[in-house]
């Protein structure tokens, strides 16, 4: 088949959902099929090779249209708008002229011509609740967590018109990760110390600050190591917690190596908030899984999608205190951390992206 992967964001780039993208398009073209990704011409970013930064083969094709991509960089919101309108424009100009099986989009726009797409959905917004008569016209939609198809159900989307596909991983790109020492060495972070690591954006609905006050809370001996950036500055959060190791932004090909680094790695996510309560089905999730280190996450629906006792540590959140304890705990306890952690190992397999893709396109054929 011919499938068009529509989406808005700037490629490459360093966010989470880029990377989402482009394995997203690799798995579909290893099942051997025809992927064109169309996104817009924008600026250019410090990264040269798109599929290199995120690890996955160039056996699909990259369509770049034009965009009025004013001040590159800025998130002001009208500019924010003229950017993306401008995109959509473009991009239906050039769907017009093209010939495909299906488009597959994270975008709900109202232009895409429903009955051939699939609409991936990441969240349920007031936008969403409103646009359900064009998602029961699509040719299906897939749902990241059984929240959000809980939702899309109780607004009038059939079940039967509803897949849910968690993320996933690709577990090549943790077959043969650097050695501990090595990587910390590397890193520039203490080597005979046990350190719990967070890699990933620092929002507040991932419980960024959380794990910044359980920092305070653990034995001098324990140090939290954060790989990854957010709107505060890198410096500024250096300042404000000193007890914390800010390593900044390192880029998704080192993951494996990083995590290798790390005794525990630590999910903090917030339960004040829907998108991450309910909504989010984080890579990190994954690629921690696949690490073979223990996991130590907040207990909330979303993510008891994929974790339980038998796989994780899991705690309160927005619970500095039983952050803090989990941590310890898992650490404390070698043996059992390592039966945990093998577990993860094993379920991991079920969420590659290959899978994943196998799975969404059964569910378009027979839609």
């Amino acid at each position: 088949m011919k499938i068009i992967y529509l989406s808005s964001a700037r490629i490459p780039d360093t966010w989470a959902h880029v990377t989402q993208v482009m394995k997203t398009c690799e798995a579909f073209a290893r099942e051997g099929h025809t992927v064109k990704l169309l996104v817009p011409r924008r600026g250019k970013t410090s990264i040269e090779d798109p599929f290199v930064h995120a690890a996955v083969e160039p056996i699909f094709s990259i369509q770049k249209v034009p965009c009025l991509d004013l001040f590159p960089g800025t998130q002001v919101k009208l500019l924010y708008w003229v950017r993306t309108l401008s995109f959509f424009f473009f991009a239906r100009l050039y769907i017009l002229f093209s010939t495909y099986d299906f488009i597959y989009t994270r975008e709900l726009v109202a232009w895409i011509p429903s009955r051939k797409t699939i609409f991936e959905l990441h969240t349920i917004t007031p936008v969403i609740s409103k646009l359900i008569l064009r998602l029961n016209k699509a040719q299906g939609v897939v749902t990241i967590t059984e929240g959000i198809r809980a939702e899309l159900m109780s607004l009038g989307v059939p079940s039967q018109h509803i897949l849910t596909a968690a993320d996933g991983v690709d577990l090549n790109d943790f077959s043969h990760p650097e050695s501990k020492e090595s990587a910390r060495k590397r890193l520039g972070v203490p080597i005979n110390e046990k350190l719990a690591f967070y890699i990933g954006r620092l929002d507040t609905w991932k419980g960024a600050d959380v794990l910044y006050t359980a920092a305070s809370l653990l034995a001098s001996d324990i140090k939290v190591v954060v790989i990854g950036e957010g709107e505060i500055s890198i410096e500024k959060l250096r300042e404000t917690y000193s007890v914390v190791m800010f390593l900044g932004f390192h880029p998704y090909h080192e993951l494996a190596d990083n995590q290798s680094a790390a005794d525990v790695l630590v999910v903090p996510n917030s339960g004040k908030s829907d998108i991450s309560a309910k909504y989010t089905s984080p890579l990190k999730l994954f690629s921690y899984m696949a690490s073979g280190r223990p996991i130590v996450a907040s207990d909330l629906p979303s993510l008891r999608e994929v974790l339980s006792e038998k796989n994780a540590f899991l705690v309160a959140p927005d619970d500095s205190e039983a952050l803090a304890a989990g941590i310890r705990y898992a650490l404390e306890h070698p043996e059992e951390a390592k039966k945990r952690a093998t577990q993860a190992l094993e379920d991991v397999k079920r969420y590659t992206w290959e899978s994943r893709a196998k799975h969404i396109l059964d569910f378009v054929e027979a839609a």
